[in-house]
């Protein structure tokens, strides 16, 4: 035992001796790139609120009977209706009388709307407002005849080119009748019966104001297109006062129309208001829940993915995902067919292509959007980028190395002395940057300059994003 310990004390001295040779005076440096980052940027497509457009007609009876008190008292009642137009509307509200009178001007009857600058010329019609409008001035006319359904034919016909029909709006017809269309009668062994053919005859003329009727006979000349054509009768359901008439077949022809169009916002009464009960605050109330808003949805060949420079991002790694209307996402493709392509930063760039008379623009990165891959709305993009690939072929060290003692360790690994797999020696340099194009022919700006005494690595020892690179080394003539 009096041997053994000195022995075991001495290889300790050696050994701590040794480490003390290896360790004193070496000198550590390391650098970590940094991580590669990424970003999302998800943006849905807009749309544009518009005012449906809507014409309604008034077509009041201006007969002899009409000036009884039993109808002068529904005046007020009917001019209120007016103000429940629901003010989403683009409206037109047109006043003529049933019967045309002396020196009829079927053009220029009142006329309401919302906003003058929808017509052609407002100069070329009676423009009025609902305090000044008096839709019962009108004298009486009339007779034993009444030809309700061609009078609403020719107003409609001849305000069209002055713009208070337009196509492919919501028309509306108020008929206001104490009476009853008489063309659709016909008199047998001295009594008055119902028409079929002949009313069905002016029920064709009237489906041709629609759109079913115009898409379903593309050889229509000059057709109105109604969205919607609404042929509300006021008129009597039974007869209520003396002097009045059952109006069947206004009633008949309100039905009509709005089975034809497959309507079901009035079940009960089918566009048919009895005329006798002397309540109308309801009667547009159909009409107004009916009638849509216009939502012009845009269509984007164009988008913006990011907001960051045109050197922020690497430009070959850009992915693409488009949500649906129904959720559902697809992967947009690098593509100049059904695809993305890359056309780097702009200002003001426009995005949407439809409507022409609303244009979207934005600065940033942008992608321009070629066949399936463009959007509409609602579709949405979630644009992924991240920060460009970097590499790094340069090491600077603050002190002269001898380069006897440098040790070169990338995330652990150590690195020889090499130009092929390892580094070598550059010595001092003012300023160098240390980045280089690497494996993939990087890009090397921005720069990243240096000064110092350089290391330059090759092959495998070139290093990436998120590596950290360590130097031990004894400075020279230490």
């Amino acid at each position: 035992m009096k041997v053994f310990l000195p022995i075991i004390f001495l290889v300790f001295f050696l050994t701590a001796c040794g480490e003390e040779v290896l360790t004193q005076n070496t000198i550590d440096n390391s650098f970590k790139s940094s991580e590669l980052e990424s970003f999302e940027l998800s943006t849905c497509s807009q749309m544009t609120f518009r005012k449906p457009p809507v014409d309604i007609l008034y077509v009041i009876d201006n007969s002899g009977s009409t000036l009884a008190s039993s109808f002068q008292s529904i005046k007020g009642e009917i001019q209120n209706t007016i103000s429940r137009i629901s003010n989403e509307f683009d409206y037109h509200i047109y006043f003529a009388p049933l019967h045309p009178v002396a020196n009829d001007s079927i053009q220029g009857y009142p006329l309401l709307a919302s906003d003058p600058g929808t017509l052609p010329s407002a100069a070329s019609v009676n423009l009025t407002n609902v305090d000044n409008l008096n839709m019962f001035a009108q004298p009486p006319a009339g007779g034993n005849s009444e030809l309700g359904f061609e009078r609403v034919k020719n107003l409609i016909k001849y305000n069209r080119s002055n713009g208070i029909f337009r196509e492919n709006a919501n028309t509306i017809v108020v008929m206001i009748s104490n009476g009853d269309d008489t063309e659709a009668l016909r008199t047998v062994g001295g009594n008055t019966a119902f028409d079929s053919n002949k009313f069905q005859q002016i029920l064709t003329e009237l489906k041709k104001f629609t759109k079913k009727y115009a898409d379903a006979n593309p050889s229509l000349t000059d057709p109105l297109k109604a969205k919607k054509f609404r042929f509300i009768s006021l008129v009597a359901h039974s007869q209520c006062f003396p002097g009045w008439k059952k109006g069947n077949n206004y009633k008949r022809m309100s039905q009509e129309l709005y089975d034809y169009q497959a309507l079901s916002d009035n079940p009960d009464g089918k566009d048919s208001v009895d005329l006798c009960s002397q309540n109308y605050s309801q009667l547009f109330q159909a009409v107004n829940n009916s009638i849509q808003a216009v939502i012009d949805g845009h269509k984007y060949d164009h988008w913006k993915i990011s907001s960051a420079s045109a050197s922020a991002i690497q430009t070959d790694d850009i992915e693409l995902t488009k949500i649906k209307a129904d959720g559902s996402k697809v992967s947009i493709p690098a593509d100049t067919t059904n695809g993305f392509e890359y056309i780097g930063y702009k200002v003001d760039q426009q995005l949407n292509y439809e409507p022409t008379d609303v244009v979207e623009t934005a600065t940033g990165l942008m992608v321009k959007l070629n066949g399936t891959a463009r959007v509409t709305h609602p579709e949405c993009i979630i644009a992924k980028t991240r920060t460009p690939t970097e590499y790094f072929g340069y090491f600077a060290l603050p002190r002269e190395p001898d380069l006897s003692t440098v040790t070169v360790e990338i995330d652990g690994k150590a690195y020889a002395q090499s130009h092929q797999e390892g580094w070598t020696y550059l010595g001092w340099r003012d300023s160098l940057n240390i980045k280089v194009p690497g494996p993939t022919n990087a890009a090397v700006t921005p720069e990243l300059n240096k000064s110092g005494y350089f290391l330059q690595l090759h092959g495998d020892a070139i290093f990436t994003n998120g590596q950290t690179i360590k130097v031990f080394y004894k400075p020279k003539g230490k």
